[in-house]
């Protein structure tokens, strides 16, 4: 498609720029008030978003809109590295405004998207396998009618499973009250644990690149994208927290965020896998939690894996986190 595509309703199909950060913006928080997401967009955030490095707009999105008003988009980001598994992963993102559903924007969405995804693999990876993956929102709550709709965004996946797609991991979506119940008193067995000052930067990645080597469908992340998350306007360092060993080497880390205005995020974690079963996860855990308490924090949030054979469930659960909702992830092999 292209700039002079237009449907019988007048819809217009381009590229991405960044003078649509406003009205994508305006989008996402269209799509995050029907679906019930509890994740508010803002203009800064969403500059970040279409900024990150190694994304080219004019070839890997695409935009509908009538006439001013953005009413869906799809963004290709082909990882620069392989996964642990050597698979292209190819994430497909994207969004439709409710009141435009229904209508086959998804599905044409979706079709761009693979092909610029296949396209994009390629190059970057040439004879590599490669895999499409894609959110499938959220799983419906267990107290919502039978027989009603999915709730969260799920019904995107009848539109997946009719292109092949199936599901292929659970997340979990967990919370915690702060100040909370009294966070435990943990020994960092002779490591410092701190703030991560920005020299620290790098280390922090280093660990995080070992740590996560072992988790499914993870893949490198380069120092560019790194130090874009490090520095977002979200970040906030001074209440994340790194183990450090005499050595200046980082053991384990928790990264935290400010996503949602009043609420903590706890963004990464992560232990090395040799430090592991050291109490090092619980200790960078709980120096962040006390200090967003302090901070005036009243809720803390994360995401983990829920099939993780690290036993990041079972630490969380003993932190007085509790389970809020389950997210799906659904995948088909790149042909």
């Amino acid at each position: 498609m292209t700039s002079a595509d237009t449907t019988a309703d007048s819809l217009t199909w381009t590229p991405l720029t960044l003078e649509d950060v406003p009205a994508l913006t305006a989008l996402l928080n269209r799509v995050d008030q029907a679906d019930d997401l509890g994740e508010p967009a803002e203009e800064a955030s969403t500059r970040e978003w279409l900024t990150v490095p190694g994304r080219d707009l004019a070839l890997d999105s695409l935009a509908v809109r009538t006439g001013e008003e953005l009413v869906a988009l799809s963004l290709v980001d082909v990882h620069i590295a392989l996964d642990r598994d050597g698979r292209a992963r190819c994430q497909l993102l994207g969004a439709v405004d409710p009141a435009h559903r229904r209508r086959g924007l998804g599905t044409a969405l979706f079709e761009h998207g693979e092909r610029r995804a296949a396209e994009l693999t390629t190059q970057r990876h040439p004879g590599a396998a490669a895999v499409f993956r894609a959110s499938g929102g959220r799983d419906p709550e267990a107290s919502a009618p039978a027989e009603g709709p999915l709730t969260g965004g799920a019904d995107v996946r009848p539109l997946l499973e009719r292109r092949g797609y199936r599901r292929a991991r659970s997340w979990l979506a967990m919370t915690r009250e702060l100040p909370g119940a009294e966070l435990p008193t943990v020994d960092p067995d002779g490591a410092r644990v701190s703030a991560p000052a920005d020299t620290e930067r790098e280390a922090t990645r280093l660990a995080h690149l070992a740590a996560f080597a072992d988790h499914w469908g993870s893949a490198p992340i380069g120092e560019e994208r790194w130090t874009m998350l490090w520095s977002s306007h979200t970040a906030r360092r001074e209440l994340s927290t790194i183990a450090v060993d005499g050595e200046g080497t980082v053991l384990a880390y928790a990264i935290a965020m400010e996503d949602r205005p009043g609420v903590l995020h706890l963004a990464l974690v992560g232990t090395r896998p040799e430090a592991r079963g050291r109490g090092l996860a619980r200790a960078v855990i709980a120096r962040t939690l006390a200090a967003g308490a302090r901070a005036g924090y009243a809720t803390a949030e994360l995401e983990v894996d829920a099939e993780s054979l690290t036993g990041a469930t079972r630490l969380y659960d003993a932190l007085d986190f509790t389970r809020e909702h389950v997210y799906a992830t659904f995948e088909k092999p790149v042909a």
